[in-house]
């Protein structure tokens, strides 16, 4: 039992030995040459050249070596593929039956180059194949006749190869990139691809791994993405990471020319988005994109490095470019698409700044994007708009019509992490427009109408009450200045309307009023960009005085300048209560004069010396006081 078991095996090495002679000895792989070359031009208009002969390789498996390739379209000047070689792992058996079944196709440190250079017939024309491409194609398939040779392929690979590929002045490369194409049947393929992207000393690394459904081919495609990973470094902060990943389920119909997707499922940096994506890929594209999140939180991309940012030379601030921004919209980009998107955030977090139950719905159509809402809480109160933006025209214009309900201003500057004195309700509605969407400009950009109205607003460090009675007390001793003074000034609501320009908020009016203060009208502007103000008011102090007499009577009824201008931290103040005392003291003195006189008159005249008398002891008197 034995012998016959070895004579078996020795008789299946034997046949094995003869058919791997048989094939190096009768099947010259050189043979393949125009076949392969043929078969490519057929397919996708390219030309294939194989440099050197192309020779047998036994072990481990059966395969064909080449020596460099290279792929080029006609009338280029460089090629769009190099490779320094390429092997076809191909099947023993079918080879004796002129059948070339390569099991696999394995390229080498290839460099594919899509530039100007590498552009030719195909690309200029438009089209795959080039205008005489008919012509090829009869001559092809005579000669894929003549050879009686048939092809197929199961699996192709790229390893460790590069992409170079330009975009107006950009230059980006992809670069270790590690490609595996199988057929898993005859009707489905899976892809794992690998790599990563350099652009401008950003780096943009991935692995994806997908599953191909073409059952229906070319009618229609299921794209199952199991897997894309990714992670992203700038040249801004290299010390941080983008991390995220995709997945879901794509279908394509070709006749629709229509792209839907299942189970879509996203990441970035542990921020988990769902939803789903409907698009129309005919002439125009329409896209029509939901998502939905519970959480984001973007603490740790926006973080700014103060070392980092110490080290900022001043050679990397933007340089002036107001003549092309002013000629150039930068909405352009919406006339290429038409789109409809929502978006629901329930909580949002930059650093500081919280936001929550976020609604965004915005359409666009036909270069113009309308925001029908724009919808958060912040700073315990909430934010709505609407508006549009204009990619038509020839400058950016973006427009908001904005309302602003019940924000608490001690949350809203704290969360902006700016220093402050003013705390109380907010509440305004503003028209605002600009022309750029640049970080570093849009607030200087930014302009448009506010009409504003805060309520229990409480000004911190400075007791506007309080000035105003030192001021009176150095020229008055009828007025008592309390000795227990607040540190504060408290108004029921301040009411003002203003104009946003160059990143300075202007008050044309400003009216406010508590128990002992009335502002009758106020201006002047915030600086919004330089943290500071130059407010002038217009005041009347209806009470606090301390105390009750002629003087405070008339005082009341005075209207007071003031101004407060500086640092939102360090206000200061200027008030000129020394004339508007001369004129209360100048018309108490008319007064009592014009008494003294009537008295005189009035009194008989033979008492006259004791009426000179009690005359001179009663403007002695006043003359005093």
């Amino acid at each position: 039992m034995i012998k016959k078991i070895l004579v078996i095996l020795l008789a299946l090495i034997l046949v094995i030995t003869i058919s791997i002679v048989s094939l190096i000895v009768f099947v010259d792989p050189n043979n393949f040459r125009g076949f392969i070359s043929d078969t490519v031009k057929d397919k996708t208009g390219y030309e294939l050249s194989i440099d050197g002969n192309l020779r047998w390789h036994i072990w481990p498996q059966v395969s064909i070596l080449t020596d460099s390739v290279k792929l080029s379209e006609t009338d280029a000047a460089k090629p769009i593929l190099t490779a320094d070689n390429m092997r076809l792992d191909v099947e023993l058996l079918p080879l004796f039956s002129k059948k070339l079944s390569v099991k696999n196709i394995f390229i080498r440190s290839a460099t594919i180059n899509i530039t100007d250079e590498s552009k030719g017939t195909i690309t200029k024309n438009g089209s795959k194949t080039p205008s005489n491409s008919t012509n090829e194609s009869t001559n092809s398939k005579d000669s894929k006749s003549l050879s009686n040779w048939q092809f197929s392929l199961n699996k192709f690979e790229v390893a460790d190869s590069t992409v170079v590929f330009k975009h107006k002045n950009d230059l980006i490369n992809f670069r270790n990139i590690n490609l595996v194409i199988e057929q898993n049947n005859s009707k489905n393929i899976s892809i794992d691809l690998s790599g990563n992207i350099d652009k401008n000393q950003q780096n943009l690394s991935y692995i994806a791994r997908a599953y191909i459904d073409l059952n229906q081919f070319p009618e229609q495609a299921i794209i199952d993405l199991k897997k894309f990973d990714f992670t992203y470094k700038g040249i801004a902060n290299s010390a941080k990471e983008v991390k995220g990943n995709i997945n879901g389920v794509f279908n394509y119909q070709q006749t629709q020319k229509s792209l839907k997707s299942q189970n879509l499922t996203f990441s970035v940096n542990e921020n988990y988005f769902t939803g789903h994506i409907n698009a129309d890929l005919a002439s125009k594209p329409y896209i029509d994109l939901q998502l939905n999140s519970d959480k984001i939180d973007l603490s740790s991309l926006v973080k700014i490095d103060e070392k980092s940012n110490e080290k900022v030379p001043t050679q990397q601030t933007s340089p002036v470019v107001s003549n092309i921004t002013k000629t150039n919209n930068e909405l352009s980009f919406l006339n290429i698409f038409d789109a409809k998107a929502k978006l629901s955030i329930k909580q949002f977090n930059a650093n500081k700044i919280k936001l929550n139950n976020i609604d965004v719905d915005i359409t666009n159509n036909d270069g113009i994007a309308i925001f029908k809402n724009i919808s958060f809480d912040f700073a315990k109160g909430r934010i709505v708009a609407t508006g549009l933006a204009n990619g038509k025209q020839k400058n950016t214009l973006m427009k908001l019509n904005t309302k602003i309900i019940n924000i608490d201003l001690n949350s809203f500057f704290n969360q902006i992490d700016t220093a402050h004195d003013l705390e109380g309700l907010f509440n305004a509605t503003g028209d605002f427009e600009t022309n750029s969407l640049s970080g570093s400009n849009l607030l200087t950009n930014l302009q448009g109408n506010l009409a504003i109205v805060v309520t229990n607003a409480r000004l911190n460090n400075l007791n506007i009450q309080s000035i105003i009675q030192n001021a009176v007390a150095k020229y008055s001793k009828e007025v008592v200045t309390p000795e227990n003074q607040k540190k504060y000034t408290e108004f029921h609501k301040i009411i003002a309307n203003g104009y946003v320009k160059q990143g300075n908020l202007e008050f044309s009016k400003l009216n406010a009023n508590s128990e002992t203060l009335d502002v009758i009208n106020g201006s002047g502007q915030v600086g919004i960009l330089k943290q500071d103000l130059d407010i002038n008011l217009n005041l009347k102090m209806l009470g606090g005085w301390n105390s009750k007499n002629e003087t405070i009577a008339k005082l009341q009824k005075l209207t007071i300048p003031l101004r407060i201008y500086g640092q939102f931290t360090k206000l200061h103040y200027q008030i000129d209560i020394g004339k508007l005392l001369t004129d209360v003291i100048s018309d108490k003195l008319q007064e009592r004069l014009e008494k003294l006189r009537d008295k005189l008159d009035n009194h008989n005249s033979k008492d006259h010396s004791k009426s000179k008398s009690k005359a001179a002891d009663i403007l002695g008197g006043l003359l005093r006081k």
